[in-house]
Formats: C-alpha cells, sequence, structure tokens
C-alpha cells in the first residue's frame, strides 16, 4: 500500500508472509516454514519539470519465519533488505518510461540457541539497474513493467488503481 502525503511524498507499507530455505556447507538444507514479512518505506520528488520527473526512495523489507530446531538446537533466522533508489521518468502521455539505480544491502541474521551472527551482503555487488514504464489506462488506472539488472535479475508487472 503506497499513501502519497503530499504530491512530493509517499509512503510505502507492506505486510505478508515469507520463509527463508537455508544451504549450509557441509550439512542439511534447513527450512524455516512461513511467518511474518513486512516493510515500509518513504518515496520524495524532488525534481518535477517539463514532463520530466525524478525521485528518491528509501526501503526496507524484513521477513521473519518461524524458528525451527535443527536435531535439539534452536535455530532462527531473519532476512533484511535495505534499498535506496534514484529513478527518473519521461511523461509520453501515452507511456511513461523510467530509469534509474538501486543500492541494496541484505542482511541475514542467524541464531543457533543463543548465539546470533549477522552476515551482509559484497557490497560490490550491490548496485543495479532498474528500468520500467507506467502504461496508463485513463487518470485512475494503469500497468507498470518493470525490470531490474547487475545487482539481481527480475521483472515484475502490477495492475494499478488511484483511489
Amino acid at each position: 500500500m503506497s499513501f502519497g502525503v503530499f504530491d512530493w511524498l509517499s509512503v510505502d507499507l507492506k505486510a505478508g508472509s515469507g520463509n527463508i530455505k537455508q544451504h549450509p556447507l557441509g550439512s542439511d538444507e534447513v527450512d524455516y516454514s512461513a511467518a511474518f514479512a513486512g516493510g515500509y518505506g518513504v518515496r520524495l520528488k524532488f525534481f518535477d519539470r517539463n514532463k520530466v520527473k525524478a525521485v528518491l526512495g528509501f526501503q526496507h523489507i524484513s521477513v521473519h519465519p518461524k524458528s525451527t530446531h535443527v536435531g535439539d538446537v534452536k535455530n532462527k533466522a531473519i532476512l533484511d533488505d535495505w534499498q535506496w533508489s534514484l529513478l527518473a521518468s519521461y511523461d509520453f502521455k501515452k507511456i511513461t518510461p523510467y530509469l534509474g539505480t538501486r543500492w541494496s544491502r541484505v542482511d541475514y541474521i542467524h541464531w543457533v540457541d543463543q548465539d546470533r551472527k549477522r552476515r551482509m551482503s559484497d557490497f560490490t555487488k550491490d548496485i543495479g539497474l532498474i528500468y520500467g514504464f507506467n502504461l496508463p489506462f485513463g487518470d485512475k488506472l494503469w500497468v507498470n513493467m518493470e525490470g531490474s539488472s547487475f545487482d539481481s535479475d527480475a521483472l515484475a508487472f502490477s495492475l494499478n488503481y488511484a483511489f
């Protein structure tokens, strides 16, 4: 859910569920069953002139699956994803393409009983390219297609309605 507080500021909230599968070297896979996952973020439009817009965004997503036992030892895992993005778009009226970049960091937090360890993603692989477009169908309905490269290979499609 995104809420436009002002024309230049949007707040994002996400709620759902998620699981984690851990693949430790030299031992069996550990499967953490799905439980709470959620996130929040803000987007700030800092440039808006002559059909060109630029937006700076921050997002945090966290997955907290159920803990599990490996033998008699309790294991718990959390996955935290932190992202900053910078996007620019040009409005052609019939389509609005955009292009930008993203910096992200994923933290994997793992407990074995009371022993907690945090692993952070490799900084050299944390910068990516974002590209996409919005295709409007009237004032309140639009289709979005977005892809990303370098730090991840992903493609997303959504149908959106503004209330």
